[in-house]
């Protein structure tokens, strides 16, 4: 991962939590006077948020027998797979959407 796509990540994750500059940093362990910097790093060049999907495609997969794991959700974005296990509720599948599509 480079060092900007780092701080994409804390910037996302920052805007998605709710929280202050200066409470995320420090649940982050990160600088908030670094944290601004690159927001606004990130803004100036366009890459404030990750570009929303053209197209994205939702299949229903089969029930599994009830051994094995009870429910996931896959997202692939860009190079990034993301697996939810176990329910979901909507609303938090939502904000997680929001932040990887740049929404605030």
């Amino acid at each position: 991962m480079t060092t900007q796509e780092r701080w994409q990540a804390h910037v996302t994750a920052w805007a998605s939590s709710g929280l202050s500059c200066k409470d995320y940093a420090a649940r982050a362990g990160v600088n908030p006077r670094t944290l601004t910097w690159w927001k606004s790093k990130l803004a100036s060049v366009g890459a404030a948020g990750p570009a929303p999907a053209s197209f994205v495609e939702v299949t229903e997969q089969p029930t599994a027998p009830a051994s094995s794991e009870v429910g996931m959700i896959e997202l692939d974005v860009g190079r990034i797979r993301i697996r939810v296990r176990g329910r979901v509720e909507s609303e938090a599948l939502a904000r997680v959407l929001d932040a990887l599509e740049g929404r605030r």
